[in-house]
């Protein structure tokens, strides 16, 4: 089953990094939602629905935002998927559209999280795996050393995501890092869980994403031509990364995500330009990657390390600086991927442009690491 595409009439975004608490998700919430409406030169009037996507807001955080927006009374909903919150708003909006339910709608994707969750996310006192230690940085770095002794792979090719990623975020305005990093610092930083240091992780963030999607009757309602990126389909699965062959880096939920965005979007994985990828810590980004196909098994990180995904490579991943650089708002992060791809497929994405590009791929996972319980993984894939 295919839905028809969605038009992505503008976006916008507030810088990612950490703010005090009088910059509160509403307003920046709002900042996004105003560079989107700019972007497409829309009025509040055009929309016809608000969708919103955040993990740490509160009840009804749509409806507050909606109000100071200055959209309130309009159709508001509020979407928790973790770090796939964004994402999963902007799957929901796209079914809305496919449906003629509406013919514009708002997505944003927010987060406020150093004020809120200092120092990370706590976890539940009553989850047994972190009471042990088990938290997220320890799981990936369980996945890395697995790597590394299944693949051969090195401790400096895992770097090598970091040094990538935080070279092409020195070109994106939004990010929340902004110079680059060489590997003897990534390999020198602060230990975290062995082998992975500070600089394998993504930081705590606040920022606000928004998109503006259309419908064709939409875009006409706009006065905008149907030469805009679009998005072709948006896949939603859930389940844990293994498979129950005891394999820590199977990836069978990405395996799946992956089948479900070709089924959605009529692409095939050789058809995609460029990769917005869930990065939370290095080894995410490697192993993702493999478990979607676009990467050979157990040569992600050999693939990094030889300049295969930076810009200029074979298939460039994390253009925007991804989550290691970019940051990391959980809740905007799905939102902002979609506003890199946009930028990427009109062509504006100056010093970090992928050259032709013309279909991507924006991957996120929200939930736990590995092990049996579940999580979510959306993947939406654009074109021009």
């Amino acid at each position: 089953m295919t839905l028809a595409p969605a038009h992505v009439a503008g976006v916008g975004m507030v810088r990612f990094g950490k703010y005090p608490a009088d910059v509160t998700l509403e307003r920046m919430a709002v900042g996004a939602a105003r560079e989107a409406l700019a972007d497409a030169g829309a009025g509040l009037a055009a929309v016809d629905g608000l969708y919103v996507g955040h993990v740490f807001g509160g009840p009804v955080a749509g409806q507050r935002i909606a109000a100071q927006l200055g959209l309130d009374g309009a159709p508001v909903s509020n979407h928790e998927n973790y770090c796939a919150s964004g994402a999963t708003a902007v799957r929901e909006a796209w079914v809305a559209l496919a449906a003629g339910l509406h013919d514009v709608v708002l997505v944003i994707g927010v987060e406020k999280m150093t004020d809120r969750v200092a120092g990370g996310v706590r976890p539940d006192p009553g989850d047994l795996d972190a009471a042990v230690g088990y938290v997220m940085a320890a799981g990936h770095a369980m996945s890395a050393r697995r790597y590394m002794a299944d693949h051969g792979a090195t401790r400096e090719q895992i770097a090598a995501v970091a040094v990538k990623n935080h070279a092409h975020s020195v070109h994106n305005p939004y990010a929340q890092y902004q110079k680059p990093v060489d590997l003897q610092q990534v390999l020198d930083a602060r230990p975290i869980a062995e082998p992975l240091g500070l600089l394998d992780c993504s930081p705590i963030s606040d920022g606000a994403a928004a998109v503006l999607l259309a419908s064709p009757a939409g875009l006409r309602r706009l006065g905008m031509a149907p030469d805009t990126p679009r998005v072709l389909g948006v896949g939603l699965v859930s389940g844990s990364v293994q498979t129950g062959t005891g394999d820590l880096n199977a990836e069978d939920v990405s395996r799946r995500a992956g089948e479900e965005a070709w089924k959605l979007s009529g692409v095939g994985p050789d058809e995609v330009d460029l990769v917005e990828m869930h990065d939370c810590f290095t080894i995410a980004e490697i192993v993702r990657m493999e478990g979607l196909g676009l990467v050979p098994h157990g040569q992600g990180a050999a693939w990094t390390a030889d300049g295969h995904t930076t810009l200029g490579g074979r298939l460039p991943v994390n253009p925007s600086g991804g989550l290691l650089s970019r940051g990391h708002p959980v809740g905007a992060t799905g939102a902002a991927q979609v506003c890199e791809l946009t930028w990427q497929l009109r062509g504006t994405a100056g010093g970090r442009q992928v050259e032709g590009a013309r279909t991507g791929l924006a991957y996120c996972k929200g939930g736990t690491v590995n092990g049996t319980d579940g999580g979510s993984v959306t993947t939406v894939v654009m074109a021009r």
